[in-house]
């Protein structure tokens, strides 16, 4: 969906055709002048259904629905508005209308426009708002008349339309440079992928290994309950298997700082330390406890439960009975409330506030686990984040350097009209696309720098 304004007639919407060029098809066995009968393989097809007879965009191109279908023939429930070729494309389209809607606050609340008929012959449905103002917004969603059913809502777009590092933006230079237009070659879902493809190859490119403006300062990585070990890394960090990419660590409100320590090291940390995790809940009162594993723990004994949740405290039981059989505790006493699956579980363990970490399988692990005194507080710190997945058209590039992926686009788009034959060190656009890719490196300033603290005053030693 796009949005025009400045004309002087209103706000202009221009509602793009759906994507269909992956859904059930079928060809026209002979031609067809009139009437509401088609020669073609209809099994596949639903009375109800609406379908696309020919290419979308083109002139005669008209949406039907089905009354009935066979194996050799599909007969509409209304006559044809045009003849059609044996051959053409005969496609399910799950709409037939576009329903809009608007808002006067930003999005607050939504005022809903008449749906009205998807354009079958354009490769966008237009609708004329004289009345709207700039300030207002707009997103819409598909319809189908017959059964009711809506699909999921679009972006919301400007009523002065989208900014100039967005998506449609940059896709809409590139198309318009060409002088080509949406199609079914050319379709949404390629030019996004192609877009994605430029930006991976930006942002992997050997010449650098981190962007600066995909740092991020003081994020939350998680809140940490007493005897937890570990939080689940940024879902947007960059590499979660590494800890190149986290610049530093800090816990709680005294935003003490932790040093990164490789696994071998880390290992050390937790000698003669058993560690494991309930398999099963268990409910205040219980006498059995089945863990991930019991293996490693004593016949009889004494354990600590780590918290179920900010504020539970710390859960000390006794056992009488290991069968490591099926890692159940029996003649357990001391379980005071539920406690969850996948709590913390620990034997010989000492807790207190961590000052080292690791990183491993998308996870952070602490050096101790977290003493009852710090419950509650937050994991933050500093890093790389990946690159954001872009899929729509209003999603804003982060590359402030945004005008080379329009160059890239327009080489794209004739390598794949060309089928690949084409001299790709010899044309203009891939070459722009190169110098630009040049231009943002050259750019890029990593504004972060390593420094050495001297511990003179103990901050980093042993705290619990």
């Amino acid at each position: 969906m796009r949005a025009k304004y400045g004309e002087g007639i209103g706000i202009e919407l221009f509602f793009s055709f759906p994507e269909i060029q992956n859904n059930q098809r079928t060809y026209l066995d002979n031609d067809v002048q009139s009437g509401s009968v088609l020669s073609a393989d209809g099994p596949n097809f639903s009375i109800d259904q609406y379908i696309v007879i020919g290419q979308s965009g083109n002139v005669k191109t008209e949406i039907a629905k089905i009354l009935t279908s066979t194996d050799t023939t599909i007969t509409l429930t209304s006559n044809l508005q045009f003849p059609h070729n044996r051959g053409d494309i005969i496609r399910f389209i799950p709409y037939n209308q576009i329903s809009p809607v608007y808002s006067t606050d930003s999005g607050l609340n939504w005022n809903t426009i008449t749906a009205v008929d998807i354009r079958e012959d354009s490769t966008e449905t237009y609708m004329q708002r004289p009345n709207d103002l700039s300030t207002y917004t707009y997103k819409f969603r598909f319809y189908n008349s017959t059964n009711g059913l809506y699909s999921s809502y679009s972006d919301v777009v400007s009523a002065t339309g989208y900014p100039d590092n967005s998506v449609w933006a940059v896709k809409n230079r590139a198309l318009g440079e060409l002088g080509e237009e949406r199609s079914e070659l050319i379709n949404e879902q390629f030019l996004n992928d192609s877009i994605m493809e430029a930006r991976r190859a930006a942002d992997y490119n050997p010449a650098i290994m981190r962007w600066s403006f995909r740092t991020k300062f003081n994020a939350i990585f998680g809140q940490l309950k007493a005897g937890e070990w570990k939080v689940a890394c940024p879902t947007d960090l960059r590499d979660p298997n590494t800890y190149k990419n986290i610049l530093s660590l800090r816990i709680g409100d005294q935003n003490r700082p932790c040093v990164y320590q490789d696994r071998v090291r880390f290992n050390q940390n937790y000698l003669n330390v058993v560690h494991a995790t309930v398999a099963t809940q268990q409910t205040t009162g219980g006498v059995t406890l089945v863990l991930s594993s019991t293996h490693d723990l004593p016949t009889a004994g004494g354990l600590r439960v780590a918290n179920n949740s900010v504020g539970d405290g710390f859960i000390d039981i006794n056992y009488t009975g290991n069968n490591k059989n099926t890692n159940t505790l029996s003649g357990v006493t001391g379980i005071d409330r539920t406690i969850l699956v996948g709590t913390d579980v620990w034997w010989k363990a000492v807790f207190g506030l961590p000052i080292s970490y690791t990183v491993d399988g998308g996870y952070i692990y602490f050096d101790v686990p977290l003493k009852v005194d710090y419950d509650g507080m937050d994991a933050k710190g500093d890093y790389y984040s990946t690159i954001t997945p872009i899929d729509s058209d209003a999603d804003l590039f982060d590359e402030p350097y945004y005008d080379l992926f329009v160059s890239w686009l327009k080489w794209k788009i004739k390598y794949k009209k060309a089928n690949g034959k084409i001299d790709r060190d010899g044309d203009t656009d891939y070459k722009d696309w190169m110098t630009g890719l040049a231009t943002l490196i050259g750019q890029e300033t990593p504004g972060q720098r390593i420094r050495f603290v001297p511990d003179i005053s103990g901050f980093l030693g042993t705290y619990g």
